[in-house]
């Protein structure tokens, strides 16, 4: 069976039509989810890029593959991709794959186009020796054409090819009044950098014949940040349709330290026509993104494929679009950053269409699709494989799900920057626990979510809360506890 993983970057769950968004047209991706198990409740182990790449890549913890919030994952690390090689698929990625940075790629190695290549980065990244086996070389990926936030090279390249002309057409179209990353993209959908991923990856489907399986990685830059969208995409949509976002109580700041308590209130600083406008260009961009989605769907169609292929659609964070007065995905651990789309479509009749509600971790995603292949399950996966039950309709749900953020301290060539530090969230179905773990004991949330479902009552100080903070507390560190990195296992008891 093949695989096509699509993947898009800081989409929230709920902002698709088959999660039920009123406004957002994602009619591709709809029809997909008919035919999908869809889980309502996915959550990822880290809500910003690098951690949560390298966590659903690997089906392990951030802190157990050491990317702590940024940072580069370690060649020693079995990915999912070198996993399928082995086992004799011919493996590709297209987009953003963001294992390695981005800034010193562009500064430091002064290329514009991205890198697996982790000889690139070994000496200033402390890596130590890289192995030459060739299923480890760039991460497992056979072929990589990538696109990344300011690595625009391949993109470059194509675009030469489709229309020179817009090479020089460069200028944003800046929104007045509005922040500093929302614009009108320069590039209509066809030319723009959703299209040149969608076009790669639809290239190397149509020409795969039968002589091995293949794993696809499509990995779109869109919906994250800037807001900026093609005018044609933002056409579909009526501005003056599209409602003020929910502040759901707002954040309490008396319990968020700095530099996290910095985000608090950013949207609530602009006019209710540009917080309607930051939601259009956001829409507008997932809106492009179901538009490539059908051009792969229908690949799959034209070269009988598509009964071949299990697909997977997902993300790696979340985004706040104005929810609690917040704006991208500060170190607030609210559900709009931790909760992220993802359907698994099998084809045939092999798993039932449904929605499943239980917790489920993006970690989660590595062992179960090794199980929907009948693919061994390597060793140091802490996910959990829900394959058996996903053929059965048997019951899926963890007890709790857990994700973190670490203090990105400054590094070799960077400093700390923006309103990100450490946070520790455990998370059941009733209840929900934030603690800043460096910055004191009077910092947290604690949320009754069954009576509470927005998050807007914080109870951690609150007396007649206190047993449930302390149990929750426990939990916390009891999670912690087993989320150690298991490897290497024990051989002797001596």
């Amino acid at each position: 069976m093949n695989i096509l993983w699509i993947m898009t970057d800081q989409h929230r769950a709920d902002c698709l039509g088959f999660m039920g968004h009123p406004l957002v047209q994602t009619p591709n991706l709809d029809q997909l989810a008919e035919s999908s198990v869809v889980f309502e409740n996915a959550f990822c182990q880290s809500p910003v890029c690098m951690a949560s790449r390298a966590s659903v890549i690997t089906g392990r913890y951030p802190s157990a593959v050491h990317v702590r919030g940024m940072g580069i994952l370690p060649q020693s690390e079995t990915t999912f991709p070198e996993v399928l090689q082995r086992a004799g698929f011919r493996t590709a990625a297209f987009g953003k794959v963001h294992l390695t940075p981005e800034q010193y790629t562009l500064h430091q190695l002064k290329s514009d186009r991205p890198t697996l290549d982790l000889r690139r980065f070994a000496e200033d990244g402390l890596l130590g020796p890289i192995t030459d086996d060739p299923f480890k070389q760039n991460y497992g990926f056979e072929i990589h054409t990538g696109c990344e936030d300011c690595l625009h090279g391949n993109f470059h390249e194509w675009l030469r090819q489709k229309n020179p002309d817009m090479l020089e057409q460069k200028e944003k179209t800046l929104i007045p009044e509005g922040p500093s990353d929302l614009w009108i993209s320069p590039y209509p959908t066809d030319l723009h950098p959703s299209s040149f991923i969608a076009d790669s990856t639809e290239q190397f489907i149509r020409e795969q014949d039968e002589s091995k399986p293949w794993f696809a990685q499509c990995s779109f830059i869109a919906p994250h940040h800037p807001f900026a969208a093609p005018m044609d995409q933002i056409a579909r949509y009526d501005a003056d349709s599209i409602p003020l976002p929910d502040l759901k109580g707002g954040v309490d700041p008396e319990f968020i330290p700095a530099p996290a308590s910095t985000a608090i209130g950013e949207m609530q600083q602009y006019s209710e026509e540009i917080q309607r406008r930051i939601q259009l260009h956001y829409f507008a961009s997932i809106s492009l993104i179901d538009d490539c989605v059908g051009r792969l769907l229908g690949a799959l169609e034209q070269t009988d494929q598509m009964e071949d292929t299990l697909i997977i659609f997902t993300s790696d964070h979340g985004e706040f679009l104005g929810n609690h007065g917040l704006l991208r995905k500060p170190s607030l651990h609210y559900d709009e950053t931790l909760r992220v789309p993802l359907l698994i479509h099998m084809p045939g009749s092999k798993c039932n269409p449904r929605h499943e509600q239980g917790l489920v971790e993006l970690i989660d995603v590595f062992p179960t699709l090794l199980g929907l292949l009948d693919v061994p399950l390597t060793s140091g996966v802490q996910g959990i494989d829900w394959s058996t039950a996903m053929r059965s309709g048997d019951k899926i749900g963890r007890e709790d799900i857990y994700s973190d953020m670490f203090d990105i301290v400054p590094q070799l060539f960077g400093t700390r920057s923006g309103p990100y530090m450490a946070v520790q969230t455990l998370r059941t179905e009733k209840w929900k626990l934030n603690i800043y773990p460096t910055a004191g004991q009077k910092y947290g949330q604690l949320f009754d979510l069954e009576n509470d479902p927005n998050e807007s009552r914080n109870l951690y100080a609150e007396e007649q809360y206190r047993d449930t903070r302390e149990h929750m507390l426990w939990r916390l560190i009891s999670r912690c506890h087993t989320n150690t990195d298991p490897m290497p296992p024990y051989l002797t008891q001596w």
